[in-house]
């Protein structure tokens, strides 16, 4: 990986999609993420979670919602420059396509506040080990995640191919607490 201090932002979200790892991979990588993440979630107290929609280059995570019925789950819909998160069932009906062609609830599905959300779990387009996050660029997340409760949890959620040593991050890029890949949910450091 180039140095942070010589690649702008534009170059290193070139350089991490293009290693990205083929699709029959991310589709097995994406089984032993959900595993990982059933099993944490399942000794965690913590009830309401935010999972997201994937598109291509990122771990497929819907089927946790049928997997997991006793956790109330919310995902993000794009509203202008914002997330809203809203409340969906295990049987995933109210979804629909939204603005970048991602997945998402209707908009007439329940509304949960930002602060009201316990467990939030994020895409990404590359991590660090000690949390540092570099998303695709419109800045959602961070936005969303800075309003969020003070205590809640960010789990970075991605293939082993996107942690990385060193990233090229802006202060208001909002790091992780945990990162969840194929070999676990870790602690940041």
């Amino acid at each position: 990986m180039a140095s942070p201090d010589t690649d702008s932002k534009p170059a290193l979200r070139r350089v991490l999609r293009a290693s990205l790892p083929d699709a029959l991979s991310q589709l097995a990588q994406s089984i032993e993420i959900r595993q990982v993440l059933h099993d944490w979630l399942s000794h965690r107290a913590e009830r309401v979670i935010s999972a997201f929609s994937a598109i291509p280059g990122e771990p497929q995570l819907l089927p946790l919602l049928s997997e997991l019925k006793d956790r109330r789950w919310v995902l993000p819909r794009i509203e202008g420059d914002s997330l809203h998160f809203h409340f969906v069932d295990h049987t995933q009906t109210e979804l629909e396509t939204g603005p970048f062609g991602i997945t998402e609830p209707s908009a007439i599905a329940p509304l949960c506040p930002t602060d009201g959300v316990q467990i939030f779990l994020c895409p990404g387009l590359g991590f660090t080990p000690c949390g540092k996050r570099l998303g695709r660029g419109k800045g959602f997340y961070d936005r969303s995640l800075a309003q969020s409760d003070s205590e809640s949890i960010r789990v970075g959620v991605c293939f082993r191919e996107q942690v990385h040593p060193h990233l090229l991050v802006d202060p208001h890029d909002m790091p992780m607490h945990f990162l969840a890949t194929p070999d676990g949910v870790k602690e940041c450091r």
